[in-house]
């Protein structure tokens, strides 16, 4: 019920604040011992990541989130994780959530290493400040994601 109330907040385009605290009990469930309940907070978060009244809150679970695509037992979580890193990505944490997505591509499961792969490459293409880092980023992607 608490996951459909807010989604309600999120999809009526609800006030600011509303939005924030739904992000923040959101960003509770993250630690959650339930596979289902973080599943479930990380699609929720990806859609409050859109909004920009709400997309600084967001960001402010960016470490969870790492950690969820790093040491998440379960694929699908995992996945999740990765599109919330995509969908909070910015200018200002660009290079930090690539270079991260782009160390966990090397032990990352098959099942969603293409779309890693092409979240990496748009993010890098998108916020790229100086050409180098973009040229670096693409290098290393072809180096570990190769074929």
């Amino acid at each position: 019920v608490l996951f459909e109330a807010i989604n309600l907040i999120i999809h009526n385009d609800s006030e600011p604040n509303l939005l924030v605290r739904a992000c923040n009990q959101l960003g509770q469930f993250l630690s959650n011992r339930e596979t289902n309940l973080r599943y479930l907070a990380l699609e929720s978060m990806c859609n409050l990541a859109t909004s920009d009244f709400s997309h600084e809150a967001v960001k402010k679970h960016k470490e969870v989130v790492i950690l969820s695509m790093k040491m998440e037992k379960d694929v699908s979580v995992r996945q999740q994780a990765v599109d919330l890193l995509y969908a909070m990505c910015d200018k200002t944490n660009a290079e930090e959530i690539v270079q991260e997505m782009l160390n966990y591509l090397e032990t990352a499961d098959y099942s969603i290493r293409e779309e890693m792969v092409l979240k990496v490459a748009i993010l890098a293409e998108k916020y790229a400040l100086d050409f180098t880092w973009y040229v670096d980023v693409i290098l290393n992607l072809i180096r570990i994601a190769g074929d």
